[in-house]
């Protein structure tokens, strides 16, 4: 019979023992040395699965980890460790071979060969980096079936999509991640602009990984095919589908058209944006059309060059006017706060409004969509940020334009397709509203002959409020991408993760 010690939550002994089939029916806290074998291979890791035997008590036939015992009672993790090592696999070991990835808890209830079962472990988890092939191990054949090498980061997919039979924790996995990111050597595509000093900052960031500063019209087929962490936009969307070795792309945008097109992205490979980078260039563009609009600056260019010295009579004030910012994430509500700093009432429009935290003190209020139609006739400015999807699209319809006040000015930063432009462009002509400022357009060059290029009122900028017009743009960019690096190779989580369902961060 084999005894175990009954344990608090943080794996010491209680001085209590219990018989181990007693403890699984009892739900016994008890302990268990759990230990991930891993080897290097063509600068990709690789981990060892067992696959238990039909015979077990629990998990008949599943995948598991490499090696992992219940720790006698009186025994400690290591020695159990090394022992299990021994008993399952016939490696033989030193205790300095084990890497300690942490401590964790778990619990598990369920029925095995018409049994209750119940299990309550404090588990010692170590990584052990040795390349073997499967048919040197020595199995214990009442215990396992085989032994298998699977890809790391292909492990976690299985896993994480249960799309082999296992009995692993996806968080125990992720706890080797730091160590797993130690011995890769991954191939990085930056494709911005980035300066010498920035290169140098990246390059800091992840240490002995092999980069490729390359801009998206210079980008080659075999730097995507080789590429594992792309930083920057390609030249399409369309390309990813020669990145088979793709892990994960941070795009240097906030928006994501074309990227989280299903099937597009390698499966398992993340996205990520460039969201809180652009806030500042972008918000100070929109003030600046702002009041070029409001102080009638466009008409007094003009009249600078035909040397016309000419009042153009009254114009409008901004301080006390209501703000309506339609897209709340980090360039709206940038916007919004500085308009609140000219002492102009801002309101709110966001996709979810989920909790009263969303609606800082500075503004009025935050309303979802389902509030537009109440809001637009109070807004003299209406600041529009929204990225371009399904959702978005026409979210300033002609019926919705109906509705604004003929002092309203429309500001557009975010995606074209947002606005009707035929209905925008009527408004415009007729005088139904006061002015629009458009840094995006629909279409996308607008073309030469368009008819929105003589409207009155109206300034268009060529989509540059954001992109790298602003060198401190690029600064905030880069250091987003550095700091991901590194939270990647430590085995943390990147930041600005996008939803690919619904192309917005999570």
């Amino acid at each position: 019979m084999e005894y175990l010690d009954i344990v608090d939550e943080n794996g010491v002994p209680t001085g209590k023992i219990a018989e181990r089939t007693a403890a699984h029916k009892q739900g016994l806290r008890h302990r268990t040395s759990h230990v991930w074998i891993l080897r290097e291979r063509a600068g990709k890791v690789e981990v060892l699965l067992q696959k238990r035997s039909q015979n077990k008590d629990s998990f008949p036939g599943c995948y598991d980890i490499s090696s992992a015992g219940h720790i006698p009672a009186g025994v400690d993790f290591i020695p159990s460790a090394l022992r299990e090592l021994k008993e399952e696999l016939g490696c033989s070991v030193s205790e300095n071979e084990l890497i300690y990835c942490g401590q964790r808890r778990f619990s598990y209830d369920g029925i095995f060969h018409g049994k209750e079962f119940h299990d309550r472990q404090v588990s010692n988890v170590y990584a052990l980096w040795l390349d073997r092939r499967p048919e040197d191990f020595a199995l214990q054949k009442e215990e396992l079936e085989e032994v298998r090498w699977f890809e790391f980061e292909s492990c976690l997919r299985l896993v994480e999509k249960n799309e082999i039979p296992h009995c692993i924790y996806l968080e125990e996995l992720q706890m080797l991640l730091p160590e797993v990111r130690k011995r890769e050597r991954l191939c990085i595509l930056v494709t911005p602009p980035v300066t010498e000093e920035e290169k140098q900052q990246l390059l800091q960031a992840a240490p002995g990984q092999k980069f490729f500063f390359t801009e998206k019209p210079e980008l080659t087929e075999e730097q995507l095919r080789r590429a594992d962490i792309i930083l920057g936009n390609l030249q399409s969307p369309l390309q990813l589908k020669k990145c088979e070795n793709l892990k994960w792309i941070q795009l240097n945008n906030a928006g994501t058209e074309g990227y989280c097109e299903p099937g597009l992205l390698p499966e398992g490979a993340q996205l990520a944006n460039a969201t809180g980078a652009y806030g500042m260039a972008i918000s100070e563009h929109m003030i600046g059309c702002l009041f070029a609009l409001r102080k009638k600056l466009l008409l007094y260019w003009d009249n600078q060059k035909v040397h016309c010295w000419h009042s153009e009579g009254h114009v409008k004030v901004i301080e006390r006017s209501n703000v309506l910012v339609i897209g709340c994430g980090d360039i709206g509500m940038t916007f919004g706060r500085k308009m609140n700093a000219l002492g102009c009432r801002v309101s709110g429009i966001r996709r979810r409004v989920s909790k009263k935290s969303d609606c800082p003190e500075w503004m009025e209020g935050m309303y979802g969509m389902d509030s537009l139609e109440e809001l637009l006739p109070k807004a003299d400015i209406v600041a529009m940020s929204l990225p371009g999807n399904a959702s978005t699209y026409h979210v300033l319809s002609r019926e919705r334009i109906a509705l604004l006040s003929d002092n309203a000015v429309v500001l557009n930063v975010g995606r074209g397709t947002a606005i009707d432009t035929d209905a925008l462009a009527d408004a415009l002509y007729t005088g139904k509203i006061a002015g629009a400022a458009l840094d995006v357009t629909d279409p996308e060059p607008l073309p030469a002959d368009h008819r929105l290029w003589n409207a009155p009122n109206l300034l268009i900028t060529p989509h540059v409020s954001g992109g790298f017009s602003l060198p401190e743009t690029l600064e905030k960019i880069v250091g987003l991408f550095a700091d991901n690096l590194e939270r990647y190779f430590a085995g943390q989580p990147i930041e600005n993760l996008v939803n690919l369902q619904t192309g917005y961060r999570e």
